[in-house]
């Protein structure tokens, strides 16, 4: 059987006094529940001590003072009544006594006088009537060493725990009504001694403490009193103080100081008063009144604990302030002075508790809402000013009731509500809270999606649909349903089901539409559950009834009423149609079919029940606040674990039944691992491990918040950068100033350490002479000392023999009164002997009455010994005689009975010999038995996967019928408002008409200004094409007025070189004349002016306007094609959009086809069962409007669409149905029965059929879409390309022209275009040529162009050459400019369109042979732009 084992808790018992301790640094321990929880601060882990069976919750905790064992103190589970007070306290003296006088007589007197006392009380010390326990635990074991519990103590619960500073002891107070203080020896678990601490007025005692410098010293506090007792061996014994003097004040904590430096100060007391104030007790009055700096706003002091320094009290507003001791000069303004003050922020609650760390660095508080705050005093700066604020230790808990509990599937997320008017979302993996968000109203219930992103939540004056945020709980919609005690979402969350008094009610989640309304309940419904299809639910509610409701009808199925049982909570098997509820008759009950199958005394309220999935447990949540684990199938056998400390009001599981979660009336909420102690695990449940989803990690933002968020995060990284700058410029200019300080000061110190050199030289000489006068005063005073000495000692001598002389007579005058007390003490040991004979005299003669009292009780007792004897006798004669009667009467009886043994003898010989034959038969049907089961494990395989596939087809049809539900609703909201538009239409017509005559000539006009417009698109469209030539004539001009100057710019160049060298030419030839009276000078003058500037031949650059012609030519060409590309393109993006608007229409057709055929088929099952019935009441059988149908005769005919072929199916169905002759219930055989239900089923099938093909025709025309798709990104691509190459810059233009050749032969290389090496004498020029592909057919050489990479062209042999048609000039029509690329036959020919998609040849949008290919386009791009950068190198030449 599985066991539960808690892993988490969410939740504090914020009830118990002094309820959190630390254990060491990092961890502390506080009750949650029924349990004791020890919490790891940093790890986020928790440790679990579980309650004690039987018990009624803890009422309070300690923890030893070497934090190594914990107290836990326990209520009684029920309610005790007290003896007196008398009685208990003779109770304590007789253990008392009884250690003090061992065994005589007076201990066998006193326990007479106990037990008489228990015998009218009703009640003694071995009574069996529950009394509070206190339970040792040991910290690192987790495991119980002893168990305090011994007699009554007056009361069913300890409100206060202490431990004594040795930790060997423990005082415990127990509560109303007498309040008595118990001491317990724990180690020997002994009870030492107890004493009643209330005053006369029996007021509440609150709290409990040992002086921690004396074990013996024990406070107690209280309304109206402040008491304290000294321990002895066997008693408790007030101590008198200062504080029973003042007026009654309420004192609700107190708590001892120790320092151990002063003497003095070592038994002070810090005592809180119900003004606000704190008395300071040492050595039992009252020394100091320390107020509170705050005034009354701060509140009472609720909690108060020491530490080194002095102390820290906690108040009734939330505040925690820390006071430390002053020093002995400043006492006189007090011996504490409040240094440092904390708040918790939104939280002004009482402190119940408060815990300091061993290392005084940390203090964890507890409040009266439940919720745990630290705050850690290593980091916190003391000097501060107040206002210092705390933080939670884990998060924040419930401080009330939790009402709804809901897990998510998709998400590991429990939500929670309470009536402390909040929403909670707990993560169970990170065991954090997610979301948190406070309400006007309370809570009554919650449910949460599958998929985590919606709540349903019942608040008091409504039920709010709630959109879960990333940051926030967001309200989408209310419904008028107030104090919903139930609300749960379907399995499949698309509906809810919400309580609304005794109706359920069924709402749409995604249209928050009421799709139904359940009414039966006479009561409040209290527990829903949906079926595992979400076609059902279950309800249970106040009345006593348990329902089953179909969602689609809103029809009762089944029902269950129990009068007087109030049912709290119902759940649904997973694996039958059983019904598991609990309610107020303490009876767990399993009902199927209407009837209670089975039914267990659970001893205990029920108030939840949960069942997983894989059906081997049942979980159920008890009034006391345990959790039992029910064997499932039910047997009445369970576990029980403790959880909360009052009623269970929720329990769920989470979707892989893994975890269970309780929710208490204690705020609490328990997370619990579901172990399996049995070895036999089930295949489905690992089958379901290994199939676990995964958890999804998406949330939901609202676009504003999302904008809000971006905006914030550009704002902060504003800021951030703006004080980094800030900062930056700061540290500069500190150190600035700092080296400047320190400048200064090292100047100041070297002056002051030169200032205190010289003052040292000085003091060290007036040291020495000191030092000379002092050795003579030293050497006077001690001439003097021994002058005194020696006088002293003479007048002490003196005094020592006087002193001698008084103790002698001192010691005469003892020995006179020794002899005076030993005679006193011989008469009173006479008169003591006197009193004891006096009184055994007296006991004796009271024994000899008791011995004639015991006579006459012993005669009466014969008497009685007597009668008894005499009845006896005549009993037993009464006795015989009715033996004898009823012998002689079975006597007859019998001699019947052998007379029928006889006639059974003889019939049981038949029997035998049937009974042989029979084995013989049993045997031979066992071996039959055998085979079948064979067969039938066979069968059962098959079954499986048979069921398997049923079960999803029925998903599907019920899948469908429900669209099919949905789209009938709509159908006849449709008719509704069909015949309200007809209404209309007549009204309608008429004013039409009217209008209409009104139109005709508006519509005349209208069609003159269409055709005015379509004359201006058609200017228009001139006029832009006049642009575009204008445009393509203003980038010509505009780069020839570049090559003009740069041309002006050489030439420019060129003559100032010119007019420099014709500058340095003169003055050569100058100097050359001079020499003309020299031949051989001047010979050599003029040698070297040639050489100088004649360095090579001029050359005449002359330019050929064929090589002119020739490149305008091309650039024109080139352009026409462009323009020719650029239309096709728009027609090609023209007869795309037509074919995707065709393709989406067609989609639209087909899907009205199928709710065509879906509501066809719909009918023909409704008549094809109506047929049926009709038939076997042998009437004729009618269509859906009560008119007979006849078949049309058939002929031949196209092949049908779906819809077609299903009403020709229907047509033939129902021929047949009526040329059969009327049947009647005689004449009608199974057999024909059978092979119409046959008939009917193929015909069934094969619409089935149609309407598969019907939805693969869809799936088709996706596929088309998709087609349509990725022709449009090629389209872009293609345009992008275009765009590209249109815009290339002059990069491509050759620097290198040289002198231009005569024929088109010598033309320079084109950038983009192959080289002509190659080309034979005599042929025309190849500047493009079709690609030599290995892998490209024949028929599509013509069709496919590319440029070359490498340097020379090769070509297969026969195929043509390819050039630009020179003379594609402006006679060319404008729809053929298409016609790019020809062979070199000199014809402009159109180009095949053989790398068109096939779609577009198909659907006829493009003609063949208009097509251009993309490499055809590609090229034309290149030159394009090669034509213009040509005529830009002619320009510049």
């Amino acid at each position: 059987m599985a066991s539960l084992v808690p892993k988490y808790v969410f939740g504090l018992q914020g009830s118990v006094r002094d309820n959190i301790h630390f254990i060491d640094e990092t961890s502390v321990v506080y009750p949650a529940g029924h349990n004791t929880v020890l919490y790891h601060i940093e790890q986020r882990t928790q440790k679990f001590i579980p309650g004690t069976a039987d018990t009624d919750g803890i009422s309070a905790i300690a923890l030893s003072p070497n934090r190594k064992v914990v107290a836990v103190a326990e209520r009684a589970s029920s309610p005790i009544g007290s003896p007196s007070s008398a009685a208990v306290a003779f109770a304590g003296g007789a253990v008392s006594s009884g250690g003090e006088l061992g065994g005589g007589p007076g201990t066998a007197s006193r326990a007479s006088m106990l037990s008489d006392m228990s015998k009218v009380s009703g009640m003694g010390v071995a009574s069996e009537t529950r009394v509070p326990s206190i339970t040792i635990y040991d910290i690192n074991t987790l495991k119980r060493r002893k168990v305090l519990s011994g007699p009554d103590v007056g009361s069913n619960e300890y409100v206060s725990l202490c431990f004594s500073p040795d930790g060997r002891a423990i005082a415990a107070q127990a509560g109303a009504p007498d309040w008595n203080l118990v001491l317990w020896i724990w180690e020997k678990s002994k009870l030492s001694c107890s004493a009643r601490t209330t005053n006369q007025l029996g007021g509440t005692v609150f709290q409990v403490q040992f002086n921690p410098s004396d074990s013996s010293m024990i406070s107690v506090v209280g309304s109206g009193f402040v008491k304290m007792f000294k321990a002895t061996d066997f008693s408790l014994k007030q101590v008198p103080n200062s504080l029973i003097k003042r007026d009654p004040q309420t004192y609700p904590c107190h708590a001892w100081l120790v320092d151990g430096g002063e003497r003095g100060e070592k038994e002070r007391c810090i005592v809180a008063t119900d003004t606000g104030e704190m008395l300071l007790v040492e050595g039992g009055e009252t020394r100091a009144v320390i107020g509170s700096v705050a005034g009354e706003e701060a509140g009472i002091v609720e909690a108060i604990v020491r530490y080194s320094r002095g102390f820290i009290c906690g108040r009734e507003s939330g505040m925690i302030e820390m006071y430390e001791k002053v020093d002995t000069d400043r006492e006189k303004e007090g011996p504490y002075k409040r240094v440092r003050s904390f708040s918790i922020e939104n939280n002004s609650v009482k402190v119940c508790s408060l815990a300091i760390s061993p290392s005084e660095e940390t203090i964890v508080c507890t409040l009266e809402n439940n919720q745990l705050f630290v705050l850690s005093l290593a980091t916190s700066d003391i000097t501060k000013a107040d206002g210092t604020t705390m933080e939670l230790l884990a998060q924040a808990f419930h401080s009330d009731a939790i009402t709804g509990l809901d897990v998510c599937i998709r998400k590991p997320l429990v939500v929670t509500c309470s009536t402390d008017k909040s929403v909670r979302i707990w993560n169970y993996l990170d065991k954090t809270c997610e979301l948190l968000r406070f309400f006007n109203e309370e809570a009554h219930s919650v449910a949460m999606h599958p998929s985590g992103f919606h709540l349903v939540v019942g608040f008091s004056d409504k039920l709010r649909l709630i959109n879960i945020l990333m940051e926030d709980l967001r309200v989408y919609k209310e419904f008028g349903i107030k104090a919903c005690k139930e609300c749960v979402f379907s399995h499949g969350g698309q509906y809810f089901a919400a309580a609304h008094s005794n109706t359920i009610q069924i709402f749409n989640t995604y249209t928050c539409e009421n799709v139904g309304n359940l009414r039966g309940h006479n009561g409040k419904v209290r527990s829903v559950f949906w079926t595992v299809d979400d076609t059902g639910l279950v309800t249970a509610g106040m009345d006593g009834a348990v329902y089953e409701w179909t969602l689609k009808e809103c029809k009762r199925e089944t029902e269950n009423v129990i009068k007087g049982c109030g049912y709290s909570c119902v759940h649904g098997s997973y694996d039958s149609n059983s019904v598991f509820a609990v309610g107020s008759d303490k009876k767990l009950k399993e009902i199927d079919d209407s009837q209670v199958v089975k039914q267990y005394n659970a001893t205990v309220v029920l108030t939840q029940i949960a069942l997983p999935s894989y059906g081997r447990l049942l979980f159920a949540g008890t009034e006391v606040g345990t959790v039992r684990a029910y064997r499932y199938p039910l047997t009445g056998e369970f576990q029980e674990v403790q959880s909360c400390c009052s009623a269970v009001s929720r329990i769920r599981l989470s979707y892989d039944d893994n975890l269970l979660f309780v929710a208490g009336e204690d705020g609490c909420l328990f997370m619990f691992d579901v172990r399996d102690k049995e070895k036999g695990i089930v295949s489905s449940i690992a089958k379901r491990e290994k199939e676990a989803i995964t958890y999804a990690e998406e949330v939901l933002v609202t676009k504003s918040d999302l904008e809000e968020k971006k905006v914030r995060t550009t704002e902060l990284e504003q800021q951030v950068n703006e004080l980094t700058m800030q900062n930056e410029y700061q540290l500069r200019l500190k150190d600035l100033n700092l080296n400047e300080r320190i400048k200064d000061i090292t100047d100041k110190f070297t002056h002051e350490l030169d200032q205190a050199k010289s003052r040292y030289e000085t003091l060290l000489q007036t040291k020495t002479e000191q030092e000379m006068e002092y050795e003579e005063k030293i050497k006077q005073e001690r001439e003097k000392y021994a002058q005194q000495m020696a006088s002293m000692e003479g007048s002490y001598q003196q005094k020592i023999m006087a002193e001698v002389e008084r103790y002698q007579a001192l010691m005469q005058e003892k020995e006179q009164l020794n002899q005076k007390w030993d005679e006193q003490n011989a008469l009173l040991v006479e008169t003591h002997e006197q009193v004891i004979q006096e009184l055994t005299e007296e006991y004796e003669s009271k024994l000899g009455e008791e011995h004639t009292a015991l006579e006459k009780v012993e005669q009466d007792k014969e008497d009685a010994v007597r009668e008894h004897e005499e009845t006896t006798r005549q009993l037993e004669e009464d006795a015989d005689q009715e033996i004898e009667e009823l012998k002689e009467r079975y006597e007859a009886k019998l001699a019947q009975e052998r007379e029928v043994g006889l006639r059974l003898k003889g019939e049981n010989g038949i029997m035998k010999k049937k009974f042989n034959a029979l084995q013989k038969d049993i045997e031979d049907q066992k071996e039959e038995i055998k085979q079948l089961f064979e067969q039938k494990k066979e069968l059962y395989q098959t079954i499986a996967s048979l069921e398997k596939d049923i079960s999803g087809l029925k998903k599907e049809i019920k899948e469908r019928d429900e669209t099919i539900g949905d789209k009938e609703k709509r159908i006849h909201d449709l008719k509704k408002k069909n015949q309200e538009l007809e209404k209309f239409k007549f009204v309608l017509d008429y004013k039409i008409k009217e209008l209409k005559k009104q139109i005709e000539p508006r519509e005349q006009e209208i069609a003159e200004m269409k055709e005015q417009i379509k004359d201006m698109d058609k200017e228009l469209e001139r006029y832009h094409k006049a642009n575009a030539n204008l445009e393509l004539t203003i980038t010509e001009l505009k780069l020839k007025l570049d090559g003009q100057q740069r041309e002006v710019a050489r030439i420019k160049r060129a003559h100032a070189d010119a007019a420099s060298q014709i500058v340095t030419f003169e003055h050569d030839l100058y100097e050359t004349a001079q020499l003309i009276q020299d031949p051989r000078a001047l010979k050599e003058a003029v040698k070297t002016m040639y050489h100088k500037y004649v360095s090579r031949a001029p050359k005449h650059k002359v330019i050929d306007d064929d090589i002119l012609q020739e490149y305008n030519r091309q650039r024109e060409y080139l352009e026409r094609t462009v323009d020719g590309l650029k239309r096709k393109l728009d027609k090609d993006m023209d007869v795309h959009r037509t074919l995707n608007t065709r393709i989406i229409q067609e989609n639209v057709s087909l899907i009205k086809e199928i709710n065509q055929l879906r509501r066809e088929m719909k009918q023909l099952k409704q008549s094809a069962q109506r047929a049926k019935d009709l038939q076997e009441f042998g009437g004729p059988v009618t269509s859906p409007k009560g008119r007979s149908r006849v078949s049309a005769p058939s002929r031949h005919r196209e092949p049908l669409s779906p819809s077609e072929a299903i009403i020709g199916m229907a047509s033939q169905l129902q021929s047949k149905a009526d040329n059969a002759a009327p049947l009647s219930p005689s004449s009608m055989t199974s057999s024909s029965r059978i092979h119409l239900e046959e008939a009917m089923d193929t015909q069934l099938a094969a619409m089935q059929a149609a309407i598969s093909e019907a939805e693969l025709a869809i799936k088709e025309s996706d596929g088309q879409k998709l087609e349509i798709q990725t022709l449009k990104a090629e389209l872009a691509k293609k345009e992008q390309l275009i765009a590209e190459m249109r815009g290339a810059k002059d990069d491509r233009i050759n620097e290198t022209v040289l002198r231009r050749p005569k024929s088109r032969e010598m033309l320079p290389l084109m950038d983009g275009f192959p080289s002509v090496s190659g080309r034979p004498q005599g042929s025309p020029p190849t500047i493009l040529s079709p690609t030599a592909e290995a892998d490209v057919p024949p028929d599509d050489q013509n069709a496919t162009v590319a440029t070359q990479d490498a340097g020379s062209v090769e070509r297969p042999e026969g195929s043509p050459s390819m050039i630009l048609s020179p003379t594609a000039d402006a006679d060319v029509p404008p729809d053929d400019q298409n016609a790019t690329l020809t062979p070199d036959t000199g014809n402009v020919q159109e180009s095949q369109a053989a790398a068109l998609p096939e779609t577009q040849l198909a659907s006829g949008a493009v003609e063949p042979g208009k097509e251009v290919t993309s490499a055809g386009r590609t090229i034309a791009a290149i030159a394009d732009t090669t034509g213009i950068e040509m005529e830009k190198q002619a320009s510049v030449e």
